[in-house]
């Protein structure tokens, strides 16, 4: 149920790894040629079910509808509506399930939760899904960032202020944790809080009455507390820089959120996931990734975790045409190039290419986006394109037809689409990421 992407081969036999949700269509086109079975590859025209008289009726449907990909563009509570989508939004590797059961087994109780974890390891998720999960999802979920709002406004920012109780205040207002009354607050980055701050939270924990700011009445709250840092807070207990029984009043049930390096299980089905929804949020039709691609991402660090794995995903399908391809991940990014070549050499290595069959496929990488990039600048003018590269037509025609580079021959100006025979004969004045017009059709 995990698997979104689908290693396939097309007419030029590169593998890579396709969309499940693409893969009738590529079939249909004739794009894909070889499905990846636990015995092998298999030929499409080897399934004898592949066609019949009501239409298509073969291995991509069987691969096809597993998980409700629309979902993953919604909303967390639209998400959770259906059976097993906490897995969907987490992940189902062997870290991610421990992840969610601890979240299934916590979610309906009133106990304070600590999320600990590094940025981006989605610790803000995961206290959205708890809120979801419980008996308060019809109530307020409260989100308050500690290290965002400055030191001589948290007081009243949490527990609210009355008219008149300090210069400015002009009107009374109630503080976030009244708003939640009945719901559940999320203390993000808790340990930021100072320890004036945290003498205050730890007596409304302790008898969950809260005085506002020149108050003169106490209110009891039904509130549950949930809370995040990615600091080690016993670190900062022993420093004497966090008390130790706020720590225990917020740590009655501890969820520790792994950084993505220690979820390699995960991160085809992440990708998958982020290339969709990238698809769905930019009006984007990439298929899927290279076997290269993949091969980076693999070997990428993540020093910031899931959100920097979607963030990359997402630039990289805004360039992408059909496959993402390593070039397409490290898009102005010159802190990645050296990565990049060790993820190629690896693969290289790992499929037995001598010295000059990886001198080929990098000159040929190189090659394809020169005349990619060059053919944008010169707004799909082929003349141009050629004397800017300095090459006759004979040779642009040649590569474009040895490195996979398509044109739409229409006897006016077209588009040329790495890779792919796909192409946009309705868009009138496409641009590039600059926002200068690529092509213009006439008529």
């Amino acid at each position: 149920m995990n698997e979104l992407l689908v290693p396939v081969k097309s007419e030029s036999a590169d593998p890579c790894l396709v969309l499940k949700n693409t893969l009738k269509e590529l079939i249909r086109e004739r794009k894909v040629l070889h499905l990846r079975r636990s015995n092998g590859w298999m030929t499409i025209d080897e399934d004898q079910r592949t066609r019949n008289e009501v239409g298509y009726r073969g291995p991509e449907r069987r691969a096809a509808g597993l998980l409700d990909a629309a979902l993953f563009s919604r909303a967390i509570e639209e998400q959770l509506h259906k059976d097993g989508a906490v897995e969907a939004i987490l992940g189902y590797g062997q870290r991610a399930r421990e992840i969610v059961d601890k979240v299934r087994s916590v979610a309906k109780t009133n106990l304070s939760v600590l999320i600990q974890g590094k940025t981006g390891t989605g610790k803000g998720v995961t206290a959205r899904i708890l809120h979801e999960l419980s008996k308060r999802k019809d109530k307020p979920f409260i989100r308050v960032d500690c290290g965002a709002i400055p030191p001589t406004l948290i007081e009243s920012e949490l527990f609210g202020h009355e008219k008149g109780s300090f210069t400015g205040a002009f009107r009374s207002k109630p503080g976030r944790f009244q708003l939640a009354n009945g719901g559940t607050i999320f203390l993000d980055e808790i340990g930021n809080l100072s320890l004036e701050m945290q003498t205050r939270l730890l007596g409304f924990l302790e008898e969950r009455l809260v005085n506002s700011v020149g108050g003169v009445g106490a209110i009891r709250l039904n509130v549950r507390v949930l809370s995040a840092t990615n600091a080690d807070l016993m670190e900062q207990v022993r420093r004497l820089q966090f008390r130790e029984d706020l720590f225990y009043r917020l740590n009655e049930f501890e969820i520790k959120m792994p950084p993505l390096k220690e979820r390699g299980d995960d991160l085809c089905y992440l990708a998958a996931k982020f290339l969709l929804m990238a698809n769905t949020e930019l009006g984007k039709h990439v298929f899927g990734f290279s076997q290269a691609a993949m091969d980076f991402l693999s070997g990428c660090a993540w020093n910031g975790n899931v959100r920097e794995l979607k963030n990359m995903i997402r630039k990289a399908t805004l360039f992408a045409d059909d496959v993402i391809e390593p070039e397409h991940l490290l898009v102005d990014t010159q802190q990645h190039q050296l990565t990049s070549l060790d993820a190629l050499l690896e693969h290289a290595l790992r499929e037995g290419l001598p010295l000059a069959a990886l001198h080929e496929k990098l000159g040929m990488m190189v090659d394809k986006r020169i005349i990619w990039r060059v053919y944008q600048q010169s707004y799909g003018n082929k003349a141009t394109t050629c004397k800017a590269l300095g090459i006759d037509y004979s040779t642009l025609y040649r590569k474009v037809k040895e490195y996979g580079l398509e044109f739409l021959q229409t006897g006016r100006s077209c588009l040329m689409v790495p890779g792919s025979s796909r192409f946009d004969q309705s868009s009138i004045g496409s641009q590039d990421v600059s926002g200068r017009t690529l092509v213009r059709k006439k008529g």
